[in-house]
Protein backbone atom coordinates (compact mmCIF):
# COMPACT_ATOMS: atom_id res chain seq x y z
CA UNK A 1 0.00 0.00 0.00
CA UNK A 2 1.15 3.32 -0.70
CA UNK A 3 2.20 5.98 1.87
CA UNK A 4 0.02 8.98 1.24
CA UNK A 5 -4.12 9.10 0.32
CA UNK A 6 -4.60 12.56 -1.49
CA UNK A 7 -8.09 13.24 -1.29
CA UNK A 8 -9.74 16.27 -3.97
CA UNK A 9 -13.16 17.03 -3.49
CA UNK A 10 -14.29 18.53 -6.44
CA UNK A 11 -18.02 20.19 -8.23
CA UNK A 12 -18.08 22.01 -11.76
CA UNK A 13 -14.36 23.63 -11.12
CA UNK A 14 -12.69 22.45 -14.17
CA UNK A 15 -10.60 25.42 -14.71
CA UNK A 16 -9.17 25.27 -11.39
CA UNK A 17 -9.31 21.86 -10.87
CA UNK A 18 -6.56 21.94 -13.75
CA UNK A 19 -4.29 24.19 -11.96
CA UNK A 20 -4.78 22.41 -8.49
CA UNK A 21 -3.84 19.04 -10.47
CA UNK A 22 -0.59 20.00 -12.48
CA UNK A 23 0.78 21.80 -9.12
CA UNK A 24 -0.13 18.47 -7.22
CA UNK A 25 1.39 16.60 -10.08
CA UNK A 26 4.58 19.14 -10.00
CA UNK A 27 4.96 18.70 -6.01
CA UNK A 28 7.77 16.81 -4.27
CA UNK A 29 7.24 13.27 -2.38
CA UNK A 30 10.50 12.23 -1.78
CA UNK A 31 10.47 8.88 -1.26
CA UNK A 32 6.81 9.02 -0.46
CA UNK A 33 4.26 6.75 -2.53
CA UNK A 34 1.28 8.49 -2.93
CA UNK A 35 -2.78 8.19 -4.66
CA UNK A 36 -4.38 10.71 -5.65
CA UNK A 37 -8.25 10.43 -5.10
CA UNK A 38 -11.02 12.44 -6.91
CA UNK A 39 -14.37 12.71 -5.45
CA UNK A 40 -16.73 14.17 -8.38
CA UNK A 41 -19.48 15.78 -6.37
CA UNK A 42 -21.74 14.94 -10.15
CA UNK A 43 -20.14 17.74 -11.54
CA UNK A 44 -21.89 18.88 -15.21
CA UNK A 45 -18.67 20.81 -16.52
CA UNK A 46 -17.17 17.94 -17.99
CA UNK A 47 -14.57 17.18 -14.87
CA UNK A 48 -15.03 13.63 -14.51
CA UNK A 49 -14.31 13.11 -18.43
CA UNK A 50 -11.49 15.04 -18.34
CA UNK A 51 -9.93 13.35 -14.94
CA UNK A 52 -10.65 10.16 -17.01
CA UNK A 53 -8.68 11.56 -20.64
CA UNK A 54 -5.59 13.58 -18.98
CA UNK A 55 -4.95 11.83 -15.74
CA UNK A 56 -6.11 8.29 -16.27
CA UNK A 57 -3.69 7.60 -12.95
CA UNK A 58 -6.55 9.11 -10.63
CA UNK A 59 -9.32 7.40 -8.69
CA UNK A 60 -12.44 8.49 -9.54
CA UNK A 61 -15.32 8.49 -6.77
CA UNK A 62 -18.55 9.59 -8.43
CA UNK A 63 -21.22 10.89 -6.59
CA UNK A 64 -24.85 10.91 -8.45
CA UNK A 65 -25.96 13.99 -6.09
CA UNK A 66 -23.71 17.16 -5.17
CA UNK A 67 -23.20 16.21 -1.34
CA UNK A 68 -21.44 19.30 -0.54
CA UNK A 69 -18.06 19.19 0.54
CA UNK A 70 -18.54 17.77 3.66
CA UNK A 71 -19.61 14.61 1.81
CA UNK A 72 -17.15 14.56 -1.05
CA UNK A 73 -14.54 14.58 1.86
CA UNK A 74 -16.52 11.86 3.58
CA UNK A 75 -16.21 9.56 1.06
CA UNK A 76 -12.97 10.38 -0.07
CA UNK A 77 -12.02 9.94 3.80
CA UNK A 78 -13.41 6.45 4.00
CA UNK A 79 -12.03 5.48 1.33
CA UNK A 80 -8.60 6.11 2.57
CA UNK A 81 -9.52 4.35 5.90
CA UNK A 82 -10.41 1.39 3.94
CA UNK A 83 -7.15 1.71 1.94
CA UNK A 84 -4.72 1.87 4.95
CA UNK A 85 -2.76 5.10 3.74
CA UNK A 86 -0.83 5.73 6.90
CA UNK A 87 -1.13 9.94 6.12
CA UNK A 88 -4.65 10.98 4.30
CA UNK A 89 -4.31 14.93 2.67
CA UNK A 90 -7.59 16.97 2.00
CA UNK A 91 -7.07 19.61 -0.96
CA UNK A 92 -9.80 21.97 -2.19
CA UNK A 93 -10.37 21.87 -6.36
CA UNK A 94 -9.38 25.66 -6.13
CA UNK A 95 -5.87 26.00 -4.81
CA UNK A 96 -2.72 25.88 -6.25
CA UNK A 97 0.25 24.06 -3.94
CA UNK A 98 4.04 24.96 -4.31
CA UNK A 99 6.54 22.23 -4.73
CA UNK A 100 6.74 21.44 -1.45
CA UNK A 101 3.46 22.24 0.19
CA UNK A 102 2.38 18.66 1.08
CA UNK A 103 5.57 16.42 1.94
CA UNK A 104 6.64 19.99 4.77
CA UNK A 105 3.13 18.88 5.82
CA UNK A 106 3.64 14.81 6.02
CA UNK A 107 7.39 15.29 7.41
CA UNK A 108 6.08 17.68 10.15
CA UNK A 109 3.20 14.87 11.61
CA UNK A 110 5.79 12.22 11.21
CA UNK A 111 8.28 14.14 13.64
CA UNK A 112 5.10 15.37 15.91
CA UNK A 113 3.01 12.39 17.13
CA UNK A 114 0.97 14.90 19.59
CA UNK A 115 0.01 16.49 15.97
CA UNK A 116 -3.33 15.27 14.67
CA UNK A 117 -3.65 17.28 12.10
CA UNK A 118 -1.36 20.22 10.30
CA UNK A 119 -2.56 22.09 8.01
CA UNK A 120 -0.62 25.03 5.44
CA UNK A 121 -0.61 28.49 5.52
CA UNK A 122 -3.74 29.75 3.18
CA UNK A 123 -3.29 32.67 0.85
CA UNK A 124 -4.84 34.41 -1.61
CA UNK A 125 -4.60 33.24 -4.95
CA UNK A 126 -5.71 37.12 -6.49
CA UNK A 127 -3.50 38.57 -3.91
CA UNK A 128 -1.07 36.05 -3.05
CA UNK A 129 0.99 38.04 -0.50
CA UNK A 130 -2.32 38.15 1.48
CA UNK A 131 -3.31 35.64 4.26
CA UNK A 132 -6.53 33.92 4.43
CA UNK A 133 -5.55 32.51 7.21
CA UNK A 134 -2.69 30.61 9.00
CA UNK A 135 -3.88 28.39 12.16
CA UNK A 136 -7.47 29.44 13.07
CA UNK A 137 -9.30 29.52 16.67
CA UNK A 138 -12.96 28.88 17.92
CA UNK A 139 -14.19 31.08 20.73
CA UNK A 140 -16.02 29.03 23.10
CA UNK A 141 -16.78 31.76 25.49
CA UNK A 142 -17.83 35.12 23.90
CA UNK A 143 -18.25 35.62 20.50
CA UNK A 144 -19.20 31.90 19.40
CA UNK A 145 -17.54 32.05 16.19
CA UNK A 146 -14.13 31.58 14.61
CA UNK A 147 -11.63 34.01 15.24
CA UNK A 148 -8.86 34.18 12.36
CA UNK A 149 -6.04 36.70 14.03
CA UNK A 150 -3.74 36.58 10.66
CA UNK A 151 -6.95 37.50 7.80
CA UNK A 152 -5.49 39.46 5.86
CA UNK A 153 -2.16 39.96 6.98
CA UNK A 154 1.02 39.99 4.82
CA UNK A 155 2.35 36.95 4.47
CA UNK A 156 6.13 38.44 5.47
CA UNK A 157 8.87 37.32 7.93
CA UNK A 158 6.99 38.94 10.78
CA UNK A 159 4.49 35.38 10.97
CA UNK A 160 5.32 32.23 13.72
CA UNK A 161 6.79 29.04 12.37
CA UNK A 162 4.01 27.26 14.03
CA UNK A 163 0.88 28.22 15.42
CA UNK A 164 -0.91 25.48 17.86
CA UNK A 165 -4.46 26.48 17.10
CA UNK A 166 -8.12 25.10 17.22
CA UNK A 167 -8.59 24.28 13.72
CA UNK A 168 -7.11 23.98 10.28
CA UNK A 169 -9.64 24.48 7.19
CA UNK A 170 -10.05 21.44 4.53
CA UNK A 171 -8.27 23.80 1.86
CA UNK A 172 -4.92 22.00 2.46
CA UNK A 173 -3.78 19.64 5.45
CA UNK A 174 -2.50 16.47 6.83
CA UNK A 175 -3.73 13.91 9.12
CA UNK A 176 -2.85 10.48 9.77
CA UNK A 177 -4.31 6.92 9.84
CA UNK A 178 -4.22 6.32 13.23
CA UNK A 179 -5.99 9.57 14.00
CA UNK A 180 -8.92 8.55 11.29
CA UNK A 181 -9.55 5.03 13.16
CA UNK A 182 -9.62 6.99 16.30
CA UNK A 183 -11.87 9.98 15.40
CA UNK A 184 -13.53 9.26 12.11
CA UNK A 185 -14.70 11.30 9.22
CA UNK A 186 -16.66 14.26 8.49
CA UNK A 187 -20.05 15.13 9.31
CA UNK A 188 -22.18 14.99 6.23
CA UNK A 189 -25.41 16.65 7.74
CA UNK A 190 -23.28 20.21 7.58
CA UNK A 191 -23.23 19.99 3.56
CA UNK A 192 -20.33 22.74 3.41
CA UNK A 193 -19.14 25.18 6.21
CA UNK A 194 -18.00 23.94 9.68
CA UNK A 195 -17.48 20.57 8.96
CA UNK A 196 -13.51 20.58 9.19
CA UNK A 197 -13.73 22.88 12.74
CA UNK A 198 -16.35 19.94 13.81
CA UNK A 199 -13.69 17.36 12.57
CA UNK A 200 -10.61 19.16 14.20
CA UNK A 201 -12.74 19.93 17.64
CA UNK A 202 -13.29 15.85 17.79
CA UNK A 203 -9.30 15.10 17.19
CA UNK A 204 -8.80 18.30 19.89
CA UNK A 205 -10.71 16.09 22.26
CA UNK A 206 -9.09 12.49 21.41
CA UNK A 207 -6.12 14.20 23.18
CA UNK A 208 -4.45 15.95 19.78
CA UNK A 209 -2.95 19.31 19.02
CA UNK A 210 -3.91 21.25 15.99
CA UNK A 211 -1.16 22.95 14.12
CA UNK A 212 -0.58 25.09 11.19
CA UNK A 213 2.75 25.62 9.83
CA UNK A 214 4.75 28.36 7.24
CA UNK A 215 6.92 26.35 5.63
CA UNK A 216 3.48 24.59 4.12
CA UNK A 217 1.99 27.04 1.53
CA UNK A 218 -0.68 27.05 -0.94
CA UNK A 219 -2.98 29.50 -2.49
CA UNK A 220 -6.66 29.90 -2.70
CA UNK A 221 -9.06 30.65 -4.99
CA UNK A 222 -11.93 31.59 -2.15
CA UNK A 223 -14.89 30.94 -4.31
CA UNK A 224 -17.17 28.73 -2.67
CA UNK A 225 -19.55 31.50 -2.08
CA UNK A 226 -21.95 33.31 -4.60
CA UNK A 227 -22.36 36.52 -3.04
CA UNK A 228 -25.63 37.37 -5.00
CA UNK A 229 -27.71 34.60 -3.44
CA UNK A 230 -27.47 33.62 0.40
CA UNK A 231 -25.70 29.80 -0.01
CA UNK A 232 -22.74 31.06 2.09
CA UNK A 233 -24.83 33.00 4.82
CA UNK A 234 -27.48 29.86 5.52
CA UNK A 235 -24.63 27.24 5.78
CA UNK A 236 -22.26 28.92 7.93
CA UNK A 237 -25.18 30.48 10.08
CA UNK A 238 -26.77 27.06 10.32
CA UNK A 239 -23.60 25.53 11.27
CA UNK A 240 -22.09 27.91 13.76
CA UNK A 241 -25.76 26.99 15.35
CA UNK A 242 -25.39 23.52 15.00
CA UNK A 243 -21.75 23.16 15.82
CA UNK A 244 -22.04 25.21 19.26
CA UNK A 245 -25.19 23.91 20.45
CA UNK A 246 -23.82 20.67 20.06
CA UNK A 247 -20.25 21.28 22.07
CA UNK A 248 -21.75 24.05 24.53
CA UNK A 249 -22.67 22.71 28.54
CA UNK A 250 -26.30 24.05 29.31
CA UNK A 251 -24.24 27.19 31.72
CA UNK A 252 -23.23 28.51 28.43
CA UNK A 253 -26.36 28.18 26.45
CA UNK A 254 -28.17 31.24 27.67
CA UNK A 255 -25.14 33.37 26.63
CA UNK A 256 -25.07 31.45 22.95
CA UNK A 257 -28.82 31.87 22.47
CA UNK A 258 -28.43 35.73 23.69
CA UNK A 259 -25.17 36.19 20.82
CA UNK A 260 -27.25 34.16 18.45
CA UNK A 261 -30.67 36.83 19.05
CA UNK A 262 -28.39 39.48 19.05
CA UNK A 263 -26.63 38.80 15.88
CA UNK A 264 -30.06 38.33 14.04
CA UNK A 265 -31.43 41.75 15.24
CA UNK A 266 -28.15 43.51 13.85
CA UNK A 267 -28.46 41.69 10.58
CA UNK A 268 -32.24 42.63 10.28
CA UNK A 269 -31.92 45.65 10.92
CA UNK A 270 -28.72 46.90 8.91
CA UNK A 271 -29.93 44.18 5.96
CA UNK A 272 -33.24 46.24 5.88
CA UNK A 273 -31.57 49.60 5.76
CA UNK A 274 -30.03 48.25 2.47
CA UNK A 275 -32.83 46.51 0.74
CA UNK A 276 -31.35 43.38 1.35
CA UNK A 277 -34.28 41.47 2.36
CA UNK A 278 -33.07 37.89 1.64
CA UNK A 279 -30.30 37.71 3.95
CA UNK A 280 -32.20 38.07 7.31
CA UNK A 281 -34.87 35.63 5.67
CA UNK A 282 -32.54 32.90 4.90
CA UNK A 283 -30.81 33.08 8.63
CA UNK A 284 -34.25 32.37 10.05
CA UNK A 285 -34.98 29.50 7.73
CA UNK A 286 -31.83 27.60 9.08
CA UNK A 287 -32.88 28.01 12.66
CA UNK A 288 -36.39 26.54 11.34
CA UNK A 289 -34.38 23.50 9.28
CA UNK A 290 -32.55 23.25 12.34
CA UNK A 291 -35.60 22.65 14.78
CA UNK A 292 -37.22 20.23 11.69
CA UNK A 293 -34.11 18.33 11.21
CA UNK A 294 -33.88 19.46 7.49
CA UNK A 295 -29.62 18.74 7.31
CA UNK A 296 -27.65 18.63 4.55
CA UNK A 297 -28.26 20.60 1.26
CA UNK A 298 -31.20 22.83 1.68
CA UNK A 299 -32.31 24.55 -1.76
CA UNK A 300 -34.93 26.34 -0.57
CA UNK A 301 -33.48 28.01 2.28
CA UNK A 302 -31.15 29.98 -0.67
CA UNK A 303 -32.80 33.43 -1.61
CA UNK A 304 -31.48 35.34 -4.59
CA UNK A 305 -29.88 38.87 -2.76
CA UNK A 306 -32.14 41.90 -3.19
CA UNK A 307 -29.72 44.52 -5.65
CA UNK A 308 -28.62 46.91 -3.29
CA UNK A 309 -27.82 50.50 -3.70
CA UNK A 310 -24.01 51.27 -4.10
CA UNK A 311 -23.07 53.22 -1.63
CA UNK A 312 -20.84 55.74 -3.79
CA UNK A 313 -24.63 56.87 -5.37
CA UNK A 314 -26.03 57.00 -1.97
CA UNK A 315 -23.41 59.69 -1.17
CA UNK A 316 -23.48 61.42 -4.62
CA UNK A 317 -19.48 60.77 -5.31
CA UNK A 318 -18.12 61.41 -8.65
CA UNK A 319 -15.12 59.02 -10.54
CA UNK A 320 -12.95 61.55 -10.08
CA UNK A 321 -13.47 62.76 -6.80
CA UNK A 322 -10.39 62.44 -4.01
CA UNK A 323 -11.48 59.81 -1.59
CA UNK A 324 -9.30 59.27 1.82
CA UNK A 325 -9.76 55.83 4.22
CA UNK A 326 -8.91 56.20 7.84
CA UNK A 327 -7.89 52.56 8.71
CA UNK A 328 -7.78 51.21 12.64
CA UNK A 329 -5.93 48.08 13.79
CA UNK A 330 -8.77 45.00 12.57
CA UNK A 331 -6.97 44.16 9.51
CA UNK A 332 -9.65 42.09 8.26
CA UNK A 333 -11.98 45.09 7.88
CA UNK A 334 -9.09 47.51 6.68
CA UNK A 335 -8.89 45.58 3.67
CA UNK A 336 -12.42 44.84 3.02
CA UNK A 337 -13.54 47.97 3.12
CA UNK A 338 -10.42 49.28 0.79
CA UNK A 339 -10.79 46.17 -1.70
CA UNK A 340 -14.74 47.63 -2.06
CA UNK A 341 -13.48 51.01 -2.74
CA UNK A 342 -10.62 49.68 -4.50
CA UNK A 343 -13.18 48.76 -7.02
CA UNK A 344 -14.50 52.30 -7.61
CA UNK A 345 -11.78 54.66 -7.59
CA UNK A 346 -8.03 53.60 -7.87
CA UNK A 347 -6.30 56.32 -6.05
CA UNK A 348 -7.03 56.51 -2.84
CA UNK A 349 -5.71 57.92 0.21
CA UNK A 350 -4.73 56.08 3.32
CA UNK A 351 -4.35 57.42 6.52
CA UNK A 352 -4.26 56.68 10.58
CA UNK A 353 -3.24 57.42 13.91
CA UNK A 354 0.06 56.95 14.93
CA UNK A 355 -0.14 53.87 16.97
CA UNK A 356 -1.01 51.93 14.24
CA UNK A 357 1.44 53.42 11.51
CA UNK A 358 3.28 50.63 11.63
CA UNK A 359 0.78 47.68 11.26
CA UNK A 360 -1.01 49.50 8.34
CA UNK A 361 2.32 50.29 6.62
CA UNK A 362 3.53 46.50 6.38
CA UNK A 363 0.17 45.47 4.93
CA UNK A 364 -0.81 48.06 2.09
CA UNK A 365 2.00 49.34 -0.60
CA UNK A 366 0.50 52.24 -0.92
CA UNK A 367 1.84 55.58 1.25
CA UNK A 368 0.71 56.01 4.67
CA UNK A 369 -0.33 59.36 6.41
CA UNK A 370 -0.68 60.42 9.61
CA UNK A 371 -4.37 61.76 10.24
CA UNK A 372 -3.13 64.95 11.17
CA UNK A 373 -1.84 65.60 7.49
CA UNK A 374 -4.58 64.13 5.83
CA UNK A 375 -6.69 66.96 7.05
CA UNK A 376 -4.79 69.02 5.09
CA UNK A 377 -5.65 67.15 1.86
CA UNK A 378 -8.78 68.39 -0.10
CA UNK A 379 -10.55 64.87 -0.46
CA UNK A 380 -14.27 64.95 -0.98
CA UNK A 381 -14.94 61.73 1.25
CA UNK A 382 -12.73 60.21 4.55
CA UNK A 383 -14.77 56.78 4.85
CA UNK A 384 -13.89 56.16 8.78
CA UNK A 385 -13.18 52.21 9.24
CA UNK A 386 -14.91 50.61 12.14
CA UNK A 387 -14.99 46.63 12.88
CA UNK A 388 -19.01 47.50 13.35
CA UNK A 389 -21.00 50.56 12.36
CA UNK A 390 -22.39 51.13 15.78
CA UNK A 391 -18.83 51.10 17.58
CA UNK A 392 -17.74 54.41 19.44
CA UNK A 393 -15.31 56.27 17.85
CA UNK A 394 -12.99 59.22 18.79
CA UNK A 395 -14.08 62.46 17.99
CA UNK A 396 -10.45 63.98 16.83
CA UNK A 397 -10.65 61.91 13.71
CA UNK A 398 -14.11 62.96 12.96
CA UNK A 399 -15.29 65.66 10.41
CA UNK A 400 -18.74 66.84 8.32
CA UNK A 401 -17.09 64.80 5.47
CA UNK A 402 -16.33 60.98 7.54
CA UNK A 403 -18.67 58.42 6.30
CA UNK A 404 -18.66 55.62 8.95
CA UNK A 405 -17.97 52.28 6.97
CA UNK A 406 -17.84 48.57 8.27
CA UNK A 407 -16.70 44.90 7.23
CA UNK A 408 -20.27 44.68 6.14
CA UNK A 409 -20.02 47.64 4.15
CA UNK A 410 -22.82 49.26 6.19
CA UNK A 411 -22.09 52.90 6.08
CA UNK A 412 -23.80 56.46 7.73
CA UNK A 413 -22.80 59.88 7.51
CA UNK A 414 -21.33 61.83 10.46
CA UNK A 415 -24.62 63.95 10.44
CA UNK A 416 -26.57 60.47 10.68
CA UNK A 417 -24.71 58.45 13.12
CA UNK A 418 -26.63 59.20 16.22
CA UNK A 419 -29.63 59.03 14.53
CA UNK A 420 -28.93 55.49 13.49
CA UNK A 421 -27.51 54.53 16.61
CA UNK A 422 -30.80 55.45 18.43
CA UNK A 423 -33.14 53.92 15.75
CA UNK A 424 -31.26 50.61 16.16
CA UNK A 425 -31.28 50.58 19.83
CA UNK A 426 -35.51 51.22 19.24
CA UNK A 427 -35.31 48.32 16.88
CA UNK A 428 -33.10 46.43 19.21
CA UNK A 429 -35.60 47.17 22.36
CA UNK A 430 -38.49 45.83 20.41
CA UNK A 431 -36.80 42.71 19.55
CA UNK A 432 -35.61 42.28 23.01
CA UNK A 433 -39.27 41.63 23.87
CA UNK A 434 -41.52 39.93 21.20
CA UNK A 435 -38.86 37.94 19.18
CA UNK A 436 -35.45 37.32 21.39
CA UNK A 437 -37.65 35.20 23.55
CA UNK A 438 -39.22 32.87 21.02
CA UNK A 439 -35.59 32.39 19.26
CA UNK A 440 -33.96 31.30 22.68
CA UNK A 441 -36.85 28.55 22.99
CA UNK A 442 -36.49 27.50 19.61
CA UNK A 443 -32.51 27.28 20.29
CA UNK A 444 -33.43 25.50 23.67
CA UNK A 445 -36.08 22.58 22.00
CA UNK A 446 -33.06 21.87 18.81
CA UNK A 447 -30.18 21.07 21.37
CA UNK A 448 -32.86 18.90 23.19
CA UNK A 449 -33.93 17.15 19.97
CA UNK A 450 -30.11 16.75 18.67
Amino acid sequence: MKDIGIVICNFNKIDYLKGCLKTLFESSFKNYSYDVIVVDNASEDGSPEFIKEKYPEITLLENEINTGGSGGFDRGIRYCIDKKYEYVCLLDNDILLERNTIINLVEYIKLNPNVGVVGSKICTMDNPEILQEMGSFIDFENKFNVVTPLKSHRDDDSLPDIVVCDYVPACCLVTTNEVLNKVGSFNTEHFIYWDDMDWCTRIKRAGYEVHAINNSRVFHKMGAANHSNTFGLYYFERNRILFFLKYLNDEKLNKFSDGISDWLVSLTFFSNLKGNYATPKSFLCAIDDLLLGNLGRQDSSIFVKEQEESIFKKYNLEKDNKIAIYMQNDMFSNRRVYEYIKESYQEITICCDELNLELIESNFEEEIILFEKSVEIDYERLFFVQKHILDDYNELYIDPRCIFIDQYINTSSFKDIENLKTAFENFKAISENIYKPVLKRKLKLIKENK
